[in-house]
């Protein structure tokens, strides 16, 4: 049996419908019959208890919001001022505490990269000083083996990294003119091979760029010479050896 209340007035906030007819209207008391007949909400076939019993008003039933709101975690405020319900989001203890864990581990990452990229730099310098060391070694190799080719003296200078050596091999002609003017083509292109060869011994993938210069006329390019690790072709002054 319905029970029949004819003469209620509205105050509680409730989840279908506003009575004004506008957030401008005036304030307004209005009477209205309303229908109880023990309406119970469930949420995923749980009970939703309230303090407030649902009703119905012409067929709609209404039921509180701050009740549903309760079920799926909102907040519910209203301001008397400009008469206006806000529902917001609760903040979820959970999530702040998985947001705080990441970026701890945000932090501890940030961390393990900066020593990582430290020990990538160590490993990079260590690298650099170690092709220094070699390229020292070979160099006074080569001034050991070459030095005196041909009985001429010469001095032979490296520099570069392990993908690209420069070459330079000095001779004064001041002093040795003579036994330079003796030297044939084919000596010279001995004495560029032999060097390169050598230096492909120690650095594999190196490319060659060298000159040889006359000292006492102000470095005076005399030759230059090209050795391609990839093929292993040799050039000296544009042709090949």
């Amino acid at each position: 049996m319905w029970k029949k209340t004819s003469a209620v007035v509205l105050s509680s906030v409730l989840l279908a419908g506003v009575l004004a007819s506008s957030s401008d209207a005036a304030v307004a008391t209005k009477n209205v019959q309303v229908k109880y007949n023990n309406v119970k909400v469930t949420y995923n076939g749980q009970l939703v208890p309230t303090d407030i019993e649902p009703f119905l008003i012409n067929g709609t039933t209404y039921i509180p919001l701050r009740m549903m709101a309760g079920v799926f975690n909102k907040n519910v405020a209203w301001d008397g001022k400009t008469y206006t319900v806000s529902v917001t989001d609760k903040e979820d203890p959970r999530i702040a505490s998985l947001q705080a864990e990441i970026a701890q581990k945000d932090a501890r990452i940030a961390e393990l990269e900066k020593k990582l990229q430290d020990a990538e730099d160590e490993l990079a310098s260590a690298d650099d000083d170690d092709v220094d060391d070699r390229i020292d070694e070979l160099e006074d190799n080569l001034n050991d083996d070459y030095g005196d080719y041909e009985d001429l003296e010469w001095s032979i200078y490296l520099s570069g990294d392990e993908d690209d050596i420069d070459v330079e091999i000095e001779v004064d002609l001041d002093e040795y003119q003579d036994e330079y003017d003796d030297l044939s083509t084919s000596d010279i292109e001995d004495l560029v091979e032999n060097i390169c060869s050598d230096i492909w011994d120690e650095f594999e993938d190196a490319d060659i760029d060298g000159v040889i210069i006359d000292i006492s006329d102000d470095d005076y390019e005399l030759h230059d010479f090209f050795g391609d690790a990839d093929s292993g072709d040799i050039e000296l002054d544009g042709e090949e050896i």
